[in-house]
Parts: C-alpha cells; structure tokens; sequence
C-alpha cells in the first residue's frame, strides 16, 4: 500500500516524522513530495513552540530528504494522503498542482488525513463545502470561508474529527489519535 505525503520548507517537523514512522511501521509506503523539488532534495522543518505569547513560537527543525519527485506522482497509485501543518500551507495553497492533488483524492472518496495549518490546503482546494472538520485554532477562518464547519477543540488536546473519507485534528499532540483513524480508514487491521 502507498500513501502521499505533501511537504514543503517549514512544515511542522512532528506532523512529517511521526505519521511517517507511524505508516512506515505498518509497511506502508510514504511518498513525500514537495512541488518543485525532486527526490533528494532537503527541506526545512519548524517547531512550533507556545511559549506564553500571544502566539507560538517557531525554531527551526530537522532538515528532511524528499522521498520522491512531485512531478513523478501517479496520484491512482495511492490509498490515502497526508496533509501535515506548519507554514508550509500558507503558500503552497497558491500553487494549482497541489490542490489538484487533494481534489483527486477527495473525488476518489480516499482516506484523507489533515491536521493543524494542513486544512488551509483542503480549504482552498475547494473541498470543505458540506463537510465538518478540526483544524489549529488560527485557521477557524479558512475553514469557514472554504465552505466547512469547523470543530472547535482546545489547540493542542488528543482530539480528531471525522467526516467521511477525512479525518483531521487540531495540532500535533493528537498525533497518535490522528493516525490511528486514518489507518482504520485505509482498512489496515492492527491487533494487538
């Protein structure tokens, strides 16, 4: 099985590495692409910190090695893809290529997995209309105007929302909650 990842400079360094760890554990195949940068390429990670202002701090993270090209991606090879946050949302919702990628998915009814910053991509992709969903605080607004209902939960509680073929959270500390509904939606049984 094989799950897309979008990715790109600033993207929050949990919401990269531990849904990777976490699907590479299961042997799921992780595809992490960034528009305009190849197999290889490095980009840069953030850590967003709360720190006690009136907003969250950012440190940068670990630096990541793209797995694959984005211009390489066969998007009918996928079960499922991954929208992590950070900033790296903040721009790439300008770029055509990538919410065709989520409106592919969303057209399949394939599992769809977004947290934080990652449902300013959903938003303006286009498929929020008629759905419910989580996201970080900050982005109520995107959700809103993008057509969706947000599901207010507290910012860094364990927290996930799902609404058909998407799951989504507010912020990495639901990480681990996020992730296991996402697995149940591609069909992967895990016993314990």
């Amino acid at each position: 099985m094989k799950v897309l990842m979008l990715a790109g400079d600033f993207i929050e360094d949990y919401e990269l590495y531990a849904p990777l760890k976490a699907l590479e554990m299961l042997d799921i195949d992780v595809h992490v692409v960034c528009p305009d940068k190849k197999a290889g390429d490095i980009i840069q990670t953030a850590l967003h910190i709360v720190e006690g202002w009136q907003t969250y701090s950012e440190r940068p993270g670990h630096p990541f090695e793209l797995t694959h090209t984005f211009s390489d991606i066969k998007l009918d090879e996928y079960s499922g893809l991954v929208v992590p946050g950070g900033r790296f949302p903040e721009y790439q919702r300008y770029d055509q290529r990538v919410l065709d990628v989520i409106s592919s998915f969303f057209a399949d009814n394939r599992p769809v997995a977004a947290i934080c910053h990652g449902l300013q991509l959903l938003s303006a992709a286009g498929v929020l209309k008629g759905r419910s969903c989580s996201a970080f605080p900050m982005c109520k607004l995107d959700v809103v105007a993008g057509g969706g209902e947000y599901v207010d939960y507290e910012a860094f509680s364990k927290n996930v929302h799902i609404d058909g073929n998407l799951v989504s959270a507010p912020a990495y500390p639901a990480i681990g909650v996020w992730m296991r509904e996402f697995i149940r939606l591609l069909g992967v049984k895990v016993q314990l």
